[in-house]
């Protein structure tokens, strides 16, 4: 009895292997542009963040000194009423 004749048997020929490597190297190859697309992205966040920072650090330090000054303020105040 041949391979061929046998009804329960599977038969891939070189065709469909063919097809199929076809396939995977298109999904290959869409694969890296989304890997390209995703570091885009990522570079793009990752310099919107640093300016988003940057932002915020310009008023870190006259919030600091407001609060430095509103605490000497307040321990002057607390000392007056103690020697009053």
């Amino acid at each position: 009895m041949d391979d061929q004749d046998d009804p329960l048997g599977v038969v891939i020929g070189a065709r469909e292997i063919y097809d199929e490597v076809v396939g995977l190297r298109g999904d290959v190859q869409r694969l890296g542009q989304d890997g390209e697309n995703v570091t885009e992205t990522l570079a793009d966040h990752e310099t919107r963040i640093r300016g988003l920072e940057s932002e915020r650090a310009k008023y870190v330090l006259p919030v600091a000194l407001v609060g430095a000054v509103a605490t000497v303020v307040a321990a002057g105040l607390a000392v007056a009423k103690l020697a009053a």
